[in-house]
């Protein structure tokens, strides 16, 4: 016999006393409803049912008499803030309770309280949107549904009000998906401002992953889009600042960089409280690896550098910077040398499947100087893309024959969609030539090609 091993309030509350066997259907329903508020936040009704298996039923009641009344419904509520925090939705104000918990029949538990942040205003296009987890992707995406001996059954039914005078623009339409006996169901129903939506969760004894995978290959929540009133944006800004300085000498490139990392201040600060934890020199000396492993990877050779992280202790910027002396990085072609620079800054190919979660801000600043005896004798055309999604920006400046200053920002804006971030970024080109030459036919190398790289900023922002 295999446990159950899917996240839920019930299994937690059992969980306490060794975990639970069981071979039989497991029967579960959840009533959620919410009204609604123009600020975004809702009063609360949530209402969890379990049904079967009878022995988790009853071991569930004797948990919550072993543990006491008031121990069980922290652990409950505890159990459900912290799945919602998950989400970014935070629940307080709440109040539980088991009725009938120490009778026959199923048990019940009750939670009544405030979400804040359970809608969100985007002023990208004037709307609010819900989004409601109404086929329990967060409860069953810590699970194998083929390690469970016995059959599940979640029904779960969702009743929002929303705020008066709400116009529900778009919604979630109703599907079904089957596969061997398994299925979910989702049926939606809108009446007025009032959207009643039904799911039911089905999984057969003796599921497979395939079965699941394709049950779930179309995934997608609840998503409730409306107007009515303008709202105020809740959201996270990244800024950082790169200033690059390329000299070139000979076959060698001298590299320097400034790392200025400057929002969102409590990251930053997190940033400096874990350099400070793991020390100073460990963590430049894994800087420094992690780029020349980068620059080996890209068939540059590193004659030698050094990087020093600053500002730990201050209020202001996290700055981390880096002194370079690098072999190899363009190589000549027909006597020309050509230095790629990509005015999207490694933006261009974010992955997010509906909207951008914050706002980007990123400038980057590079100047390159050529040694005696050479000059630039191409430059691209500078860049000024601006949509209701954001803007890329860079502006090309020929200080000399010898010497020009690239300047480049993106910026995305918060809650774009994820179709407007492709279009902006579909009318800016990936990679643009400066191209130089050497009257004497001297052989030099120039311009850091692949040199584009965050070493802190967090993966999510190149990959959501």
């Amino acid at each position: 016999m295999k446990k159950f091993g899917f996240l839920i309030a019930a299994i937690l509350l059992v969980g306490t006393l060794g975990g639970v066997l069981a071979s039989e259907e497991y029967k579960e329903v959840q009533e959620n409803e919410y009204w609604v508020s123009w600020d975004g936040s809702a009063n609360v009704t949530l209402k969890t049912v379990l049904y079967s298996p009878e022995d988790l039923v009853n071991k569930t009641r004797e948990g919550i008499l072993k543990m006491g009344l008031e121990n069980a419904t922290k652990m409950f509520l505890l159990q459900k803030q912290q799945a919602l925090s998950q989400i970014g939705i935070t629940l307080e104000n709440t109040s539980v309770e088991f009725p009938g918990y120490g009778t026959t029949g199923p048990f019940v538990g009750v939670i009544h309280g405030k979400i804040t942040g359970l809608a969100r205003y985007y002023s990208y296009d004037d709307t609010w949107e819900i989004l409601l987890d109404v086929l329990r992707i967060l409860d069953l995406s810590g699970i194998d549904p083929t390690t469970i001996n016995g059959s599940m059954h979640l029904e779960n039914y969702f009743t929002v009000h929303l705020p008066p005078g709400a116009k529900v623009e778009n919604i979630t339409k109703g599907f079904k998906a089957e596969s061997n006996g398994s299925y979910i169901q989702l049926d939606v129903n809108v009446t007025g401002d009032v959207i009643e939506a039904h799911s039911i969760v089905y999984f057969k004894d003796g599921i497979t992953k395939d079965d699941f995978e394709a049950l779930y290959s179309e995934l997608r929540p609840l998503i409730i889009k409306y107007t009515g009133k303008t709202g105020v944006e809740n959201y996270t800004t990244w800024d950082m600042r790169i200033y690059n300085n390329i000299t070139i000498e000979g076959d060698k490139t001298f590299l320097s960089t400034v790392e200025e990392y400057v929002k969102p201040e409590d990251y930053v600060n997190y940033l400096k409280l874990q350099f400070v934890y793991q020390g100073i020199q460990q963590v430049e000396q894994s800087l420094y690896n992690g780029y020349a492993q980068q620059f080996q990877n890209s068939g540059i050779k590193v004659l030698s550098g050094n990087v020093s992280v600053t500002n730990v202790e201050s209020d202001g910027p996290l700055i981390v910077k880096y002194q370079w002396t690098l072999q190899g990085l363009v190589s000549k072609v027909n006597n020309t040398y050509v230095y790629s620079y990509n005015p999207k800054l490694e933006f261009g190919d974010i992955n997010f499947s509906r909207r951008l979660n914050a706002a980007i801000n990123e400038t980057k600043v590079t100047r390159i100087k050529l040694p005696e005896g050479y000059e630039f004798t191409e430059l691209p055309q500078s860049i000024e893309t601006k949509t209701d999604a954001g803007s890329v920006v860079m502006k090309v400046t020929k200080l000399n024959d010898r010497e020009i200053l690239i300047e480049s920002n993106v910026y995305l804006r918060y809650g774009i969609p994820a179709d407007a971030y492709q279009e902006l970024m579909s009318q800016v080109p990936s990679s643009v030539e400066f191209k130089y030459t050497s009257s004497g036919g001297e052989n030099s190398v120039c311009g850091p090609a692949a040199i584009a790289f965050l070493a802190v900023l967090p993966l999510f922002l190149r990959k959501r």
